[in-house]
């Protein structure tokens, strides 16, 4: 059994911390969310640093951003579908980025 004050868990030894400073200040209450989004592998924009509100409206947009080269993305939900999963959905025109 592990010391008390021994982590558990370590890190494999190619694990690099990421030391920069948080991107927002957080005031944490009881109706907070707060979302991981993971982009699909290969497919990042160039979004290092940028915060994005969020609101679901009655039509299912949530938002829409644009990254530093100008690209825009659109935030959807797709209400039909399980709500717990978030997926990017491609676009004719532009991406778009939605519940599944």
């Amino acid at each position: 059994m592990d010391a008390p004050n021994e982590l558990s868990y370590k890190p494999p030894s190619e694990f690099e911390e990421v030391k920069k400073d948080s991107l927002v200040n957080l005031n944490i209450t009881d109706s907070t969310e707060l979302w991981l989004i993971q982009w699909p592998f290969n497919q990042h924009p160039g979004l290092d640093g940028q915060e994005v509100s969020l609101k679901l409206h009655h039509d299912g947009h949530m938002g829409s951003f644009e990254d530093s080269s100008g690209k825009s993305y659109e935030v959807v939900s797709c209400r039909a579908q399980d709500p717990d999963a978030v997926v990017f959905l491609p676009s004719e025109s532009e991406p778009k980025i939605g519940n599944s």
